[in-house]
């Protein structure tokens, strides 16, 4: 009879293994955040290793699915467009435009790795142009990096980070 090998050390760990100090070994997505998104409002749904979704039709299992996979697909390098080709859908049911014809939505997600919990909120406008017009990433409260479109008939983004 043969024992198993050791693991080599360069071995990455299984998501699921912790790392030292109980954190996991890899980052994974621990929350889904919808803020404003289709049908949802102000909903943070947590996530494990297996989570299901279950409610009656039309409940928004299908669009909370639908934001994972746009940050799945923005997270991978995906255009903004081929990401949302519908961009209307993903704003939320009565969401009024403002003064200047501008409607959007925000979602984002919260990742928890050997360094703890990171959390990245994005909002895009939808209408009339699809754009990503904020991002915030977020650790322990802090906030690492900042974007923000604060004058819309320009091009470019306020940005700050956190430096030490």
């Amino acid at each position: 009879m043969t024992a198993p090998s050791p693991p080599r050390p360069d071995t990455p760990p299984s998501p699921g293994t912790p790392a030292p100090g109980g954190r996991p070994g890899r980052p994974r997505i621990t929350e889904l955040l919808l803020s404003a998104f289709a049908g949802h409002r102000g909903v943070t749904l947590p996530l494990a290793p297996l989570t299901l979704l279950a409610g009656p039709s039309g409940s928004g299992k299908t669009s909370a699915l639908r934001a994972y996979e746009a940050l799945a697909r923005l997270g991978g390098g995906a255009e903004l467009a081929e990401t949302f080709p519908e961009p209307a859908a993903c704003v939320p049911e009565r969401a009024r435009a403002d003064a200047q014809h501008r409607r959007g939505f925000r979602l984002g997600c919260t990742a928890d790795g050997p360094a703890g919990p990171v959390r990245l909120e994005v909002a895009v406008q939808a209408e009339p142009e699809l754009r990503i017009v904020g991002e915030r990433l977020t650790a322990n409260g802090l906030v690492l990096l900042e974007t923000a479109l604060r004058d819309p008939r320009r091009r470019t983004v306020q940005a700050a980070w956190h430096t030490a």
